[in-house]
């Protein structure tokens, strides 16, 4: 690991050298992201559900849920393709068993009126968060380019990463089986 992180000293330094601010940035999408065992980035976005968008004066704040398991789901956007079929699939397979204390929540850039449109299109059970700058994302190291990357993240009870998926499928069976056994070992974790 040590050899590493030197080459990856030098090649900044290198970099640095040539372009100040591309030095910086690889620095930056290093240390961003989300990381099992750390504590969860802070999340603070205006939302919406199918019946109407959040109050102004009430974001979604993550360290709000403290106590529950939130499981953040970042995607591209609700017109990106297959995004209705995925979020069905989602609802489809909600946390086994069921019990009040796993919150599902979706992150976009996409408006706050944008997400009422589309979780009541589907009748989707879920909070949508609206990350119009990308910030959060940023954070959690889920902006590729412009867009937002797909990502899963489970936040445990103690406001700590216990799981990450940079390949959640919401159409394949196989996601289902590694998230419900992170959110059984979150609910079991003391």
């Amino acid at each position: 690991m040590r050899w590493f992180l030197l080459l990856l000293t030098v090649a900044i330094a290198r970099e640095a050298s040539a372009q100040d601010s591309s030095a910086l940035k690889l620095r930056l999408s290093l240390e961003e992201g989300a990381h099992v065992g750390r504590r969860a980035p802070a999340v603070l976005l205006p939302y919406a559900t199918a019946d109407s968008a959040g109050p102004a004066s009430q974001p979604f704040d993550l360290a709000k849920e403290l106590g529950h398991v939130v499981v953040l789901i970042f995607y591209p956007g609700n017109a990106a393709p297959g995004a209705g079929d995925d979020w069905r699939a989602i609802a489809a397979h909600e946390p086994r068993p069921p019990g009040g204390d796993v919150v599902v929540v979706g992150i976009s850039a996409d408006s706050v009126m944008g997400q009422v449109r589309f979780a009541r299109e589907l009748q989707l059970p879920f909070k949508f968060l609206s990350d119009r700058a990308r910030a959060v994302a940023r954070r959690y190291g889920a902006v590729r380019g412009r867009s937002i990357a797909p990502l899963l993240v489970l936040v445990g009870r103690d406001g700590r990463v216990g799981y990450v998926d940079p390949r959640f499928a919401p159409l394949a069976a196989e996601s289902y089986v590694h998230l419900d056994a992170a959110i059984q070992a979150a609910r079991e974790a003391r």
